[in-house]
């Protein structure tokens, strides 16, 4: 049977956490505040804010991560 942290666990590493992180964690509340930290952190595959300003930008990635490109 599964248990809400064993759940929160799942999460985590489905945003792109690593598991070894929060193994010790064994409380909701630990692991939603570990999800907020990752989450924050720009650890979770995400896309950067955006405005009106954007329009017409293209992103790629560079590192591991988003950016703007040139556009061709």
């Amino acid at each position: 049977m599964d248990t809400n942290v064993l759940a929160l666990k799942n999460l985590y590493v489905a945003f792109g956490g690593d598991l070894a992180t929060v193994a010790g964690i064994n409380t909701n509340a630990g692991m939603i505040n570990a999800l907020a930290a990752l989450v924050s952190g720009g650890g979770a595959s995400t896309l950067p804010a955006v405005t009106s300003e954007d329009n017409g930008k293209i992103l790629t990635v560079v590192d591991g991560s988003w950016e703007v490109a040139a556009r061709n």
